[in-house]
């Protein structure tokens, strides 16, 4: 299979309903993850490394943030002649309000869907963490003659029943049904938010859904002609966080201190590219003791940091304490303050002796730019 005939969809804002504090200022696309990411990494990664090399990126709102890490796609090897990165402006081509649903947004690029001239498009939301192959997606796809793939986790692990797509299977792993909002941990077969779908069924299907003036591609539309087509699953066995809260997000970061969390989730054989920055290995002081973290480049640490995420130019002063945080860029902690169950925004301080404690139900969170 060239890699022409597949061609990628990026919904950058899916989601940002489900995490307020740090989707304010920003897409969920661009919300920093894991010291040095961000989650659109994880999108983009997955279809480079499936030799996908033209993708569309869908915008909606709060997006400059992920103009300035995207860029050209140089980064994700994006920045060609022929395919490469689009960056889709949140209006229809239409008229000049903003999109209302996938629906859409989706019929909104209909020209770049059918431009580029792909037999098969990868839709995928940013909302759910995973290192997927989908190269073994695509070529499933293929050999059982599909319309349509939907990929998959078998998993108790959703605890929030907010907007959950699960699948219904029979023994040949076609999808009967999708179900939405089941039982809070009920063991099942939960979408990850990446379909495969071909390209003619792409555009006839956005086309009437337009018509009929539908709202959401997946709820209105695939769900109720799952049917009227072959739909099929296809399992992703390995890790896979879906973040449908703070807590969700608090926890898969936290996950990324097991060994075999990282292992999956940065598989060697397929890396998540991000943007690049050059910047000093992290200074340690003589009175600095860490344990049990995830720390970025260009930190300074000369506290006690322990079961922690720091990012890049993080501060933690003398006497400091830090336990069961996440500290997003350029985060300042000043000298005997006290830190447990905190998360901090980009460019957040926290003054001299200050004293922060959440809980592991219930975090606190510092604001970017605030001052505590």
């Amino acid at each position: 299979m060239r890699a022409s005939a597949v061609a990628g969809i990026v919904f950058a804002n899916s989601g940002d309903s489900f995490l307020k504090k740090l989707t304010a200022k920003r897409s969920m696309a661009s919300v920093p993850f894991g010291a040095r990411y961000r989650l659109i990494d994880f999108a983009l990664s997955n279809l480079v490394n499936a030799d996908i090399n033209t993708v569309g990126i869908i915008t909606k709102e709060n997006y400059r943030s992920l103009m300035d890490h995207v860029g050209n796609g140089v980064h994700w090897e994006l920045d060609r002649k022929n395919g490469g990165l689009y960056l889709f402006p949140p209006y229809l081509t239409s008229g000049v309000k903003k999109y209302n649903g996938t629906v859409d947004a989706l019929y909104g690029i209909r020209e770049f869907i059918s431009r580029c001239q792909s037999e098969y498009f990868v839709i995928c939301h940013t909302n759910v963490l995973a290192n997927i192959d989908i190269s073994a997606a695509v070529e499933e796809h293929i050999a059982q003659e599909a319309d349509i793939t939907l990929l998959y986790k078998k998993s108790a692990a959703v605890t929030e029943s907010t907007d959950n797509l699960v699948l219904a299977l029979d023994s040949c792993n076609k999808v009967t049904r999708i179900d939405f909002d089941v039982s809070v941990g009920k063991q099942a077969a939960y979408g990850l938010g990446v379909t495969i779908i071909n390209r003619h069924l792409l555009l006839e299907l956005i086309e009437k859904a337009y018509e009929e003036d539908l709202t959401d591609f997946f709820a209105d539309v695939l769900a109720k002609k799952v049917r009227q087509f072959k739909v099929i699953g296809f399992e992703h066995k390995e890790y896979a966080a879906f973040l449908k809260s703070a807590d969700s997000y608090y926890q898969a970061s936290m996950d990324l201190l097991d060994a075999d969390v990282r292992r999956q989730l940065f598989n060697r054989s397929r890396p998540i590219y991000t943007k690049t920055r050059d910047d000093m290995p992290t200074r340690y002081g003589t009175k600095a003791e860490v344990k049990n973290c995830i720390i970025a480049d260009g930190c300074v640490i000369e506290g006690t940091v322990r079961n922690s995420i720091l990012f890049r130019g993080v501060k933690i002063e003398r006497g400091a304490s830090v336990e069961n945080c996440i500290l997003m860029q350029e985060t300042s902690i000043g000298a005997d303050a006290q830190l447990n169950y905190v998360v901090s925004d980009k460019n957040a301080a926290v003054g001299k002796g200050m004293v922060l404690k959440g809980t592991q139900q219930k975090h606190f969170f510092i604001k970017k730019n605030e001052i505590v």
